[in-house]
């Protein structure tokens, strides 16, 4: 293996020393406040700190065959090249990137347009806005940066990553090997998916809402959730009612107008779902075959236009009920076996296969009644695909009409069951939110709560999700989840800021259901090795700028700007910049006023300690300039790396960030303005020329982008690659690993 760097470990039982940044001396028990430390080329977790050695003191050529020790050593090297830190999560959104079709350059270069500003010192709230900012106004804001009545204990600064969510959620099925079926008498079947065309009609009413939309796969997805979402909220609802709510939710997230007319045809289209063209054969060759079929109530028959299903199927006279459409049948299979008895009085329950193509509805209840499956995968299809984790079926086809002749030539006695995976690092207790989105593995924790990764039980479409509770300790402060969901609410409509999908209490929990993003500026730094090109971080700032901008002119400053809350975004929308985290943010206008929020001093500086702004750094109230500043403190961290008071200490909080303000108006910050391109000069002139109430000009910091980018002759050039190689330490991608035949092994 050619390694850049190789990694020993050693045991520390005493802190390092530490610079205070000045002439006085650190003092006693600064390691006590701070959760974790990271210096240049260390890595100190846990009372074990990871040093990176020079390429020259690991030689290959002049060794023998490595031993399980020097094994060791390599495994680590690269965990901790890929996995530190969220390397990994950037490789992986790298490598997508890199694969994705470069016909959208012309949608890249509309992000560099300006977002359209406000006019006046403070914005105005149309009637859009106005509702969801009145709410956001009157309740108590979680952090406001009151000072503390009490001292914080010890750990107050800390949180626990390790706490699960609060609250009880609905437990996932444990995993159920695939049933062994010696025999197949009785063929059950669940109409939808394989006898009907569900997924058919519901292309065709998404190409009449949207004719031109590139990815109908990802249309028929939304509608999926959209309808869902809409039966959980009111059960009681007839079918028709949801079809069209939850069309008219799609219409809104694409942001496309829907007319009376395409409605109601859009409708029509759901309701009127076609035969499958294989379908009235195989029905027949089961016939042939000796095989009873049976089908699965269709539930709310009467709101369906069925055609007419093929002759031999037996089907219930009485209707399904409507949430058989959209939760688990188990009610359904407990008495199932009786049913069958009355087509085959001597089936046994390993004789009746049930055939579906949704791993959700159907086949993970059959599984957990003990019924041998069948799951029908056919081009296009979506709920076939979905990995629930807790059930295989028996038989996976393509097609229906490759099941009778797999019946006929292969016994399904001893199905081969898949090998089960080992959860991934970080994985958490299998729980489902609303009984859809299934949580996978933790992704971070912070003040306002736990976020985890999660995807659709119907459609597999991956989501963040976020979930906290009302502190215990401070009854009187509202839970932060509930509040951020309120500035989504606030903010939404923006290309830049996550759509939620739904927020609400869950079972003692409030829970944020976000659209899925890629890596974080933080992880694209890691994986540049330290520095992002200059290039990239120029790109990076005008969407970061614009996304700033924008929250300001809906009367929120955000009050927490770092590299961890902006993320690109994945897909089709990978070059786009994310910006998310609103658990500080707060309005600095009254809606019902228009007055602008008081100066005040000896505040709480809130916010991530290496960005704040000056102003900050010696307590004083939050502003539009203060985020501002702090998005120029966050472009120098990616474009060199670290930033001089990164590594301050002091005896308390307090202390340090008063060092670290004294450096920001010092010759440390001087220093590196003068390594920087000149217009962060005039940038920062700017920002901390401005009073407490100012509105910054936003046009006159634009024009700074675009004059850098006019210089460097990227004008008009929307495209930026975090991994374009002009950075001199290179990236940490797979490529850049060749492995030594030495130190192959048969697995």
């Amino acid at each position: 293996m050619t390694m850049t760097k190789s990694c020993k470990k050693k045991y520390t039982n005493e802190p390092d020393e530490r610079s205070s940044g000045g002439s006085e001396p650190v003092g006693d028990g600064w390691y006590k406040w701070k959760p974790y430390e990271q210096t240049e080329g260390a890595l100190k977790q846990n009372g074990y700190v990871f040093e990176y050695l020079e390429p020259q003191s690991f030689d290959l050529s002049a060794v023998e065959p490595p031993s399980i020790y020097q094994d060791l050593l390599l495994y680590n090297q690269l965990t901790a090249d890929y996995s530190w830190m969220g390397v990994t999560v950037a490789v992986n959104w790298a490598l997508k990137w890199r694969n994705f079709d470069r016909v959208h350059e012309a949608r890249r270069s509309s992000l560099l347009l300006p977002d359209s500003s406000f006019s006046g010192n403070v914005p105005t709230f149309d009637e859009n806005i106005k509702e969801p900012a009145l709410l956001l106004w009157s309740i108590k804001v979680p952090f406001d940066g009151d000072p503390p009545t009490s001292p914080p204990s010890s750990d107050s600064w800390t949180f626990d990553s390790d706490s699960e969510p609060c609250g009880e959620l609905d437990l996932v099925p444990d995993y159920m090997s695939p049933v062994s079926a010696p025999s197949t008498r009785v063929i059950v079947f669940d109409l939808f998916g394989t006898i009907l065309d569900r997924d058919g009609a519901i292309n065709d009413a998404m190409r009449l809402l949207s004719p031109t939309h590139p990815d109908r796969h990802r249309l028929s997805e939304l509608y999926l959730e959209c309808e869902l979402m809409r039966h959980r909220d009111n059960s009681d609802a007839p079918y028709t009612t949801i079809v069209q709510q939850a069309l008219e939710d799609v219409c809104i997230f694409l942001e496309v107008p829907l007319s009376e007319v395409v409605l109601r045809e859009a409708v029509q289209a759901i309701l009127q779902p076609g035969l499958y063209a294989d379908a009235e054969a195989a029905v027949g060759m089961f016939l042939d075959q000796g095989h009873a079929l049976i089908g699965l109530p269709i539930p709310d028959a009467k709101s369906f236009s069925l055609p007419q299903l093929p002759s031999g199927l037996n089907i219930d006279d009485e209707p399904a009920p409507l949430s058989n459409l959209f939760s688990q049948n188990h009610s359904t299979f407990s008495s199932f076996l009786e049913r069958c008895r009355s087509a085959c009085s001597t089936a046994e329950k390993n004789q009746v296969l049930v055939t579906t193509a949704s791993c959700h509805q159907v086949m993970e209840p059959a599984s957990m009644a003990g019924f041998p499956t069948v799951l029908v995968r056919r081009p296009g299809d979506l709920g076939s695909r979905v990995d629930l984790r807790t059930s295989h079926p028996t038989l996976l086809i393509d097609g229906l009409q490759a099941l009778p002749v797999k019946l006929q030539n292969t016994s399904l006695v001893h199905c081969p069951s898949p090998p089960r995976m080992q959860p991934p690092i970080g994985s958490l207790m299998p729980l489902r939110v609303r009984g859809m989105y299934q949580m996978t593995k933790s992704l971070g924790m912070g003040s306002s709560g736990r976020v985890t990764s999660a995807f659709h039980v119907l459609t597999g479409s991956e989501v963040a999700l976020k979930s906290g509770t009302a502190s215990e300790d401070t009854p009187d402060m509202p839970c932060v989840v509930r509040y951020e969901a309120l500035v989504y609410s606030l903010l939404r409509g923006h290309p830049g800021i996550p759509s939620c999908k739904w927020s609400g209490l869950e079972q003692g929990s409030y829970v944020l259901i976000l659209e899925q993003l890629g890596a974080n500026l933080e992880q694209l730094r890691r994986l540049s090795r330290g520095e992002l090109p200059w290039k990239t971080v120029v790109m990076l700032g005008v969407q970061m700028f614009n996304r700033i901008e924008f929250a300001h002119s809906r009367g929120v400053i955000l009050r927490d700007i770092k590299p961890g809350n902006f993320a690109m975004g994945v897909g089709e929308k990978s070059h786009i910049v994310y910006l998310f985290d609103f658990g500080l943010a707060k309005l600095y206008v009254d809606p019902s006023t228009g007055a602008h929020i008081p100066y005040r001093e000896d505040r709480v500086a809130l916010g991530t300690m290496p960005y704040l702004s000056y102003n900050v750094d010696f307590g004083r109230e939050q502003g539009r300039r203060d985020d501002l500043e702090a998005l120029g403190n966050v472009l120098l961290y990616l474009l060199h790396g670290r930033l001089p008071w990164e590594d301050i200490y002091a005896q308390s909080k307090e202390a340090q960030l008063r060092r670290i303000g004294e450096m920001k108006a010092g010759s440390a910050f001087r220093d590196l303005l003068a390594r920087s391109p000149s217009e962060f000069t005039t940038y920062f002139d700017h920002c901390r020329g401005l009073k407490f109430e100012d509105k910054p000009n936003y046009a006159l910091l634009r024009q700074l982008f675009s004059q850098i980018m006019e210089r460097e002759g990227w004008a008009g050039d929307a495209r930026f690659d975090p991994l374009d190689g002009s950075s001199d330490k290179g990236t940490l991608v797979p490529e850049e690993y060749k492995f030594d035949a030495r130190l192959q092994r048969e697995i």
